[in-house]
């Protein structure tokens, strides 16, 4: 809760804010700082870009210039994505919204400082966005520093407006990690990409690799991203990542002049760690890796997480029992990219179902493959959808099958940086491009490209100015949904790139041992030590299904660890990765179970009170209506329990793990 104004603490803020730029005591050598900004709280402010909540509307403003739109611009772009208010943002959570009382007060917007940096390893080519942000409620006298790696592919500002606001809230430092993924859009044609200030920088600022021109006049109008294309397996630095986020805090505020001469170091600092999706991957890495006791907690959600197969890791769900450990994301990608458009045939009404024209003929390419049996297409449909639940997926999941059918970007992009390719190895035959009304690659306009890093969210395709591209089109190279496999010369969401993808996963070529080689370098070790740790999973992820990640880390966690007390697991039903989308039925938000969770932590590390036990909340249906669409209410989210009910609890033992139904 953010402290009320007294004349005081206003006074103590204020030289805070004054001494916020008397700095560095010790620079480390891998650090570069880019620049340093402070925001007044009413015109710009830490959390909404000077917005506010009711502002934050999801539609950036206009740009003075669209060509050239200035850092402030982008920035508060960036920050203006907020969670849908029909899933309780600004009601049920958000800045404006105590997390332990649920009074709404206020309007969201923060005062303070950022510093905005990179952390190098001295290649001069692996480098990773960091960010700090100094709230002017920051007491050096209780110090304390949350470290957030940012989910997906996003940039340090990216994932605000989920629970990133918390750690300003609570009066403490943020530290943000992109992880080496953020911000890394390059435009192959104009030889230009953009940094990690927003602006657009030359090929030499962008280090851009010489092959990416050859590889340019053959395919012109090519997008190349650090996600995908950054020649190494950022994934293997994501701890790291986060534990130089939090040194990049320390010697900051270490190295400021403070009122009273108070100081500010590890001793006298709380620090927690937390994340999403592969953020919520990455701070578990940090955790396994934080031999300098860097870290007091972590709160983990959703995470993207993988543990080595151990066949005496099994998970018992009601009677579905699932033994050997874990599967790999790519592994899942794959191969729910090869199934999920025809299995959303089965699942008729379903969000996005109606969307998939060629569905169909995805059906008949497989039974062609000899992937699925001869039959009709409602048969190969449903023989389809039954081989994902058989592969692992929940069918709380099934809902969103048709909605996240084309899973073929996140595909791609996860083998080519396990495999370390380049954006010249043109992997699957697929690429990149800004598009135009055909699906044919074209060049970007200049208000597009200087608008990537609010519009690509600093490093992954959106879909709808940028796409893949089949360059293994027989009429020439097209945006992948609607091209033709040459195979079998038919529009079927390019089952030619489906089957090279899975290869890679199960293949024997010498791209897919390179995969292979870059899957185990990245596998965790589920050891975090005595350091309280939570993880909170929605039981309906189509993203990180939780057999496939928590439940086996938690299993894992039992047999290898001597402190497994520490490790605490919250599912929650009725939730998926995130945020429901629109048009999602029955589903609730999890982002108020991460900030609960967080509490949780907060209350452990600052009054001794015992974490929750690992448990099941068993959330409702969405009960509320707004303009005729469903909203969540308070009454759907059920806290999480001190002592929750014997049929809620999750039990683990000796590496099973039991999970009510």
């Amino acid at each position: 809760m953010r402290t009320p104004f007294n004349p005081t603490r206003a006074a103590w803020a204020g030289l805070l804010l004054a001494s916020a730029f008397n700095t560095w005591a010790a620079t480390p050598d891998w650090l570069h700082v880019v620049r340093r900004d402070s925001y007044d709280g009413v015109n710009d402010d830490l959390v909404t870009g000077g917005l506010g909540v009711a502002g934050l509307t999801g539609t950036p403003g206009p740009y003075a210039d669209p060509a050239a739109p200035t850092f402030a611009e982008l920035r508060r772009a960036v920050l203006n994505r907020p969670p849908g208010a029909a899933n309780g943002f600004g009601r049920l959570f958000g800045p404006n919204v105590d997390p332990r009382t649920g009074r709404v007060s206020g309007d969201g917007r923060i005062a303070g400082d950022e510093v905005l940096a990179y952390a190098d390893d001295g290649s001069g080519r692996r480098m990773a966005g960091l960010l700090l942000q100094v709230p002017r409620s920051f007491d050096p006298a209780h110090a304390c520093i949350v470290a957030i790696a940012t989910p997906g592919s996003q940039n340090v500002w990216g994932d605000m407006q989920r629970a990133g606001y918390w750690g300003l809230v609570r009066g403490c430092a943020v530290a943000w990690a992109d992880k080496g993924l953020g911000a890394g859009v390059f435009d192959l044609d104009a030889g230009r990409g953009v940094g990690i200030d927003g602006r657009l920088v030359g090929p030499a600022e962008a280090r851009m690799p010489a092959a990416a021109g050859a590889f340019s006049a053959s395919h012109p109008h090519r997008l190349a991203y650090k996600w995908a294309h950054g020649g190494w397996t950022q994934e293997a630095d994501w701890g790291q990542s986060v534990l130089r986020a939090v040194e990049f805090a320390l010697a900051e505020l270490g190295g400021r002049s403070w009122p009273g001469q108070a100081t500010v170091t590890r001793a006298n600092t709380r620090v927690i760690a937390a994340g999403f999706s592969n953020g919520g991957g990455a701070v578990l890495k940090a955790a396994e890796q934080d031999s300098g006791h860097l870290l007091d907690g972590v709160v983990a959600m959703s995470p993207q997480i993988m543990t080595p197969a151990n066949p005496r890791v099994v998970i018992a769900q009601g009677q579905r029992v699932r033994a050997g450990g874990n599967r790999t994301i790519l592994d899942l990608l794959s191969y729910s990219n090869l199934y999920r458009s025809c299995a959303a045939l089965a699942l008729p009404g379903t969000p996005g179902a109606a969307g998939l024209k060629f569905a169909a003929n995805r059906c008949t390419s497989l039974v062609e493959a000899g992937l699925l049996k001869v039959g009709d297409t409602a048969s190969q449909a449903q023989e389809a959808l039954d081989r994902l639940h058989a592969f692992g997926m929940q069918p709380e999941a099934d809902a969103q099958v048709a909605g996240s059918a084309l899973a073929e970007q996140s595909t791609l992009g996860q083998a080519s940086q396990y495999g370390r390719f380049t954006v010249a190895e043109n992997l699957c035959g697929l690429s990149f491009a800004a598009i135009d009304k055909e699906g044919r690659p074209r060049p970007a306009t200049p208000a597009e490209s200087a608008q990537w890093f609010a519009t690509q969210l600093g490093g992954t395709p959106d879909g709808r100015i940028v796409s893949v591209i089949n360059d293994a089109d027989p009429n020439g190279p097209r945006q992948s949904s609607l091209s033709v496999s040459r195979s079998t010369g038919r529009q079927d969401y390019n089952f030619d790139a489906a089957l090279c993808l899975r290869e890679l996963v199960v293949g024997h070529s010498a791209d897919a041992l390179r995969v292979q080689e870059g899957l185990r370098s990245v596998m965790a070790t589920a050891d975090v030590g005595a350091l309280p740790t939570l993880i909170v999973h929605g039981r309906a992820d189509l993203v990180e299904p939780p057999d496939f990640t928590s439940r086996a880390y938690l299993g894992l966690n039992s047999l290898v660890s001597a402190h497994t007390d520490a490790l605490r697991y919250i599912e929650v039903t009725n939730a998926t990765h995130g945020e429901p989308g629109a048009g999602a039925r029955g589903l609730v938000p999890l982002s108020p179970y991460q900030l609960q969770a967080l509490e949780a932590l907060w209350s452990h590390l600052a009054d001794g009170k015992p974490l929750p036990p690992s448990q099941l909340v068993r959330t409702a249906a969405p009960s509320g209506m707004a303009k005729g669409q469903p909203q969540v209410e308070a009454a759907d989210l059920p806290p999480i329990r001190q002592q929750p009910a014997r049929r809620d609890r999750i039990l683990v033992k000796a590496g099973r793990v039991t999970v009510p139904d």
